[in-house]
């Protein structure tokens, strides 16, 4: 998808979010709508597009969104529900 069609939905996201409430709460809600809505390659367009030119373009809101959902991406990432905890690392016994 264009980058520039991606920046201007971005932008008119944050603008929705921004008349709502503070400024890092209406970055929080655009990054969950971008999460949520946007199919994972225009996420990804976004943020390879952020980490190339560090959201030029994006209003003050649809950066600090994408910034959120840069840093979520390179966090660790997390065990899926359900799954079993990593098996403890043997111990050896006392006097061994």
């Amino acid at each position: 998808m264009n980058i520039d069609l991606l920046i201007k939905m971005a932008n008119e996201i944050g603008d929705f979010f921004a008349g709502t409430t503070d400024a890092d709460a209406a970055a929080r809600d655009v990054a969950t709508h971008l999460k949520r809505y946007w199919e994972p390659r225009m996420r990804a367009q976004m943020l390879k597009y952020y980490e190339e030119r560090q959201g030029a373009g994006l209003s003050d809101t649809a950066k600090a969104a994408v910034a959120l959902l840069h840093a979520a991406s390179k966090a660790a990432p997390a065990a899926p529900a359900g799954a079993a905890p990593p098996p403890a690392a043997p111990t050896k016994g006392v006097g061994a």
